[in-house]
């Protein structure tokens, strides 16, 4: 059975994640327009794939508006996963500030993950993210085409070991 935590950001961290010894990794996998929305097989493969590289502690971001979404998630993993969910935007701001790695559909949340200093990768579909998108040296995109499911795993997965490890140029090699 999936664990389910829902707390503040500070109790989160400091007993759920950090407690751990974790990396902790966040994602964003709803979006209010669906053509903002990354397909969810493709996030169950990809949250799975780095919480088993990096035995990473793994929570999800929403409102009660991402439900379906988020419930696909969790029962499609065979791991804890924790929720973050209807918190404020100072308190979102927070805990995605803990951790880190922050992915993301094209979404107000994907803003709030920007003013962080947390490595972030951020998808888009049909808008522009040399408008939109978060900018710094630790703020990536994917934007393949106006379909945002163009992206593939490996496409994200990439660009997280990229952001992960640096010094090996993209490679998920250590």
């Amino acid at each position: 059975m999936i664990k389910t935590i829902v707390i503040l950001p500070e109790l989160f961290v400091l007993e759920y994640l950090k407690g751990k010894g974790k990396k902790i990794f966040g994602f964003h996998v709803g979006a209010g327009k669906p053509s903002n929305r990354w397909s969810l097989e493709k996030f169950t493969e990809v949250i799975a794939s780095l919480q088993k590289k990096y035995d990473a502690a793994i929570y999800l971001t929403g409102s009660s508006s991402d439900k379906t979404e988020i419930d696909y998630v969790r029962r499609k993993l065979d791991f804890e996963v924790g929720l973050f969910l209807n918190n404020t935007i100072p308190q979102l701001a927070a805990m995605i500030d803990q951790s880190d790695l922050f992915v993301t559909n094209d979404t107000g949340v994907m803003h709030v993950a920007g003013t962080t200093g947390t490595p972030q990768v951020s998808l888009f579909g049909p808008t522009n993210p040399f408008n939109w998108a978060p900018i710094g040296s630790n703020k990536q995109f994917i934007r393949k085409s106006d379909l945002i499911n163009d992206i593939s795993v490996e496409n994200v997965l990439s660009l997280c070991f990229k952001l992960l490890n640096p010094n090996n140029e993209g490679t998920d090699e250590k």
